[in-house]
């Protein structure tokens, strides 16, 4: 029977339609239910734990509905509590990353060490904001036995039952499924599962798993998309599930990062190679766990994308994307007939060369990453497992010893007091792992300044500042992009559409404690546009008035390769009322744009950097603040920067994004920055897709107008919204699939 729904979750459903609380969290929701559900006083001031032991009294006093409410109310905090801590971790992670260390020479691995300084620090920070925002017990550590019962999805197993007695069936099967995804041999909840589904009001097919990850439902809509052969609408969810399914597995293993109860005292070096090896352990668990559909395990959930991408890709020309798709999937199974045959059929194409053959970078990252913890966990199974046999053998040989004491002296007639013996701890040796040699591609510069006029897209666009008065190679100042009235209605499109930390991972001062950080992207915007939020002429402008700038910047260098968005973000920066005013802090620090500055005279060129970035620019939409100055400058620790740039209405400063172009942002003093900020790509796979959605929303409600629907709300994290309605509306299908 569970077979048997699982096919029907295949055809999409993923989430429930009942009234229970979402399955989707909006990521700035605090831990606690809205203050009219906190009547009956289940969720107010209390923590997990609290909010679970009293949801099983009510189960257990037959008190239904506070039942209910208390199960959903857990169910959903607990995903805000993993959400809260993770975001920390991989915020925390990336910035202490991207720190230069204190100390250029990595004496005795310091550098490890200060980053882990450098992360709790920030870790520290970062959970005493969220308190801040969810409550102070908002992220107290939940008992062991508890976070059990939640990963085990116990609260299912007492939700449904609660539904049940209030006839609630459709609401109970979801909840029963739920649990039985979890526990598919519990024998006793299969024959329930089949009883809820002979209730009226009860289909099968809307039986659902409330705690479906969100690539599967992508993933299957790509499969069917692919097997309709609409290849470009294929491409486009098989990109954004894969993207999701590996940001998942992320999450998952930051999340693994968590407490390690050692249960003995060891000594600084044994405790570290502990807890390295629990959190070890639990990250491997992670792949199995995205790759369980509904209770059906797919080994191949994830190199089956790249499957389904080279294909796609050739059947849409793309010849170079599909052979880099097929040398990612022989990472992963480097011996399969087919996509060897597949490999030699691509090779024989007259225009396809040898090094279109390279494993996608995500592939190859993931691939070594693999390897090598298996590796390591096996290294270390196999030599503790030497040791504890050679301390199981030692103790032996005490026990007896022990035992042959203890007749001698009651052979004697002496009293013998006994002491226990206990072992050195078995786990206290320390392996040191250096990391992978830099596996990304580091392109060559395609492009270099030419010292003639450079066309211009718009005549009342002119030049202020070419590379030599910028002293510097590949970067350029110009003016007349915008109007005062486009930048007005730009500033005015900022007031009302964009959120604080978009784009920062909802950090609302990401760089600098005195500003606000506030931002829009063209997905949100079109959203809102095809909601009818907003006029559809400003998401036409932001359009528009970005694409002239590509198109600027792309003729200004004399690219032998055309530009592609590969993102844009609408940003303020508002200076808060309690900034000193002789502040010297940085408003962004000094940076490039596609490597990581690790000391003055290296830039690395890998993850988590963007790699993938060829240009950049800035266009300014305002001038009316105090400070806020870019800058370009030679040293990252330089204080007397080499060249500022001042902003206004209209002014843009574009230059390449690698090393070369180290920048920054000086502090606002005073007052609101914005300004659209532009980053471009020569490789068209990493393209901004909600881009083209963006452009197929703007046809599509010029056609026919926006969708009439009442109190929709454009949530934080809006792109799963974003992918539904493109799936969805078949009126915006139809304008994707004839977008260029």
């Amino acid at each position: 029977m569970l077979r048997l729904v699982v096919f029907f979750l295949l055809c999409g459903a993923t989430a429930g339609n009942n009234d229970t609380l979402s399955n989707v969290i909006p990521s700035n929701e605090q831990v606690y239910l809205p203050e009219h559900k906190k009547e009956s006083g289940v969720t107010e001031n209390k923590t997990l734990h609290e909010i679970f032991e009293d949801a099983v009294q009510a189960y257990l006093e037959e008190d239904w509905d506070r039942c209910i409410e208390g199960f959903n109310a857990v169910t959903h905090g607990y995903k805000v509590y993993k959400r809260m801590i993770t975001n920390c971790r991989e915020k925390c992670r990336i910035r202490a990353a991207g720190s230069a260390p204190l100390f250029p020479e990595n004496i005795e691995d310091l550098h490890f060490y200060e980053k882990k300084v450098r992360e709790t620090l920030c870790l520290l920070m970062c959970n005493q904001e969220y308190r801040e925002i969810a409550g102070s017990r908002a992220l107290k550590a939940l008992p062991r036995s508890t976070e059990k019962k939640l990963v085990d999805r116990r609260s299912y197993e007492y939700l449904h039952l609660c539904y049940f007695q209030k006839n609630r069936y459709q609401d109970a099967a979801n909840a029963l499924f739920t649990f039985l995804v979890r526990h598919p041999d519990h024998d006793a909840s299969m024959e329930t599962l089949k009883h809820y589904l002979t209730l009226p009001g009860v289909e099968t097919e809307n039986v659902v798993n409330l705690e479906s990850l969100p690539h599967i439902s992508i993933y299957f809509k790509a499969v069917s998309a692919y097997e309709d052969e609409n290849y470009a609408e294929a491409v486009g969810l098989f990109e954004t599930s894969l993207r999701s399914y590996l940001q998942s597995e992320d999450e998952c293993r930051f999340y693994c990062e968590g407490p390690f109860d050692q249960g003995w005292h060891p000594e600084f070096t044994s405790s570290i190679a502990n807890h390295f090896t629990y959190c070890l352990k639990c990250k491997r668990s992670c792949s199995q766990l995205l790759n369980s559909v509904n209770g059906d395990y797919r080994r191949d959930m994830l190199r089956s994308h790249y499957n389904y991408l080279q294909f796609s890709y050739y059947k849409l020309g793309n010849l170079k994307a599909a052979c880099a798709a097929v040398e990612s999937f022989l990472l992963f199974d480097p011996v399969d007939k087919t996509m060897l045959q597949n490999k030699k059929y691509y090779s024989a194409q007259p225009m396809v060369k040898e090094e279109y053959f390279f494993p996608r970078q995500e592939a190859l990252v993931y691939v070594k990453r693999q390897e090598y913890e298996l590796r390591l966990l096996k290294y270390i199974s196999e030599e503790f497992s030497v040791i504890d046999t050679q301390l199981a053998k030692k103790k032996d040989q005490k026990k007896k010893k022990k035992k042959t004491e203890e007749k001698k002296e009651k052979e004697l007639g002496k009293e013998f007091s006994s002491k226990i013996l206990h072992p050195p701890p078995g786990h206290s040796l320390f392996t040191h792992a250096q990391l992978f040699n830099n596996i990304s591609v580091t392109r060559d510069e395609r492009s270099k300044m030419q010292n003639v006029e450079r066309p211009r897209v718009k005549s009342d666009i002119y030049l202020v500042a070419a590379e030599e008065k910028l002293d510097g190679k590949n970067r350029f100042v110009a003016d007349g992009f915008l109007n005062a009235t486009e930048c007005r209605l730009l500033m005015e499109l900022a007031s009302m559409c964009a959120v604080e930390g978009d784009g920062y991972n909802e950090y609302k001062s990401p760089h600098s404690k005195y500003e606000r950080f506030e931002g829009i992207t063209v997905g949100r915007a079109a959203l809102m546009a095809y909601f009818g939020q907003i006029e559809l002429e400003r998401l036409q402008q932001l359009l528009e008035k970005t694409d002239e700038a590509r198109k600027y910047v792309e003729r200004y260098f004399g690219l032998d390769h055309q530009l592609y968005f590969t993102y844009t973000h609408l940003v303020c920066r508002t200076a808060l009322p309690d900034s000193p005013d002789d502040r010297d802090d940085l408003s962004h620090q000094i940076h490039a744009d596609n490597c990581i500055l690790v000391d003055e005279h290296a830039c690395l060129r890998e993850s988590p950097a963007y790699i993938w970035r060829d240009y950049s620019a800035i266009l300014y939409l305002n001038s009316d603040f105090e400070g806020g100055e870019f800058f370009f400058t030679k040293e990252r620790t330089k204080r007397e920067l080499d060249t500022k740039v001042s902003p206004r209405c209209g002014r843009m400063v574009a230059f390449s994004a690698g090393g070369e172009n180290l920048h920054g942002v000086r502090g606002v003093l005073k007052g609101r920055r914005c300004a659209l900020g532009l980053w471009f790509t020569q490789d068209d796979k990493y393209t901004e897709y909600e881009r083209i959605l963006a452009e197929a929303i703007l046809k599509r409600v010029q056609s026919v107008g926006s969708v009439e629907e009442q109190n929709v709300q454009v949530p934080l994290r809006y792109e799963d919204m974003l992918f539904q309605y493109a799936n969805s509306d078949d009126i915006l299908r139809e304008f994707l699939r004839n977008s260029s």
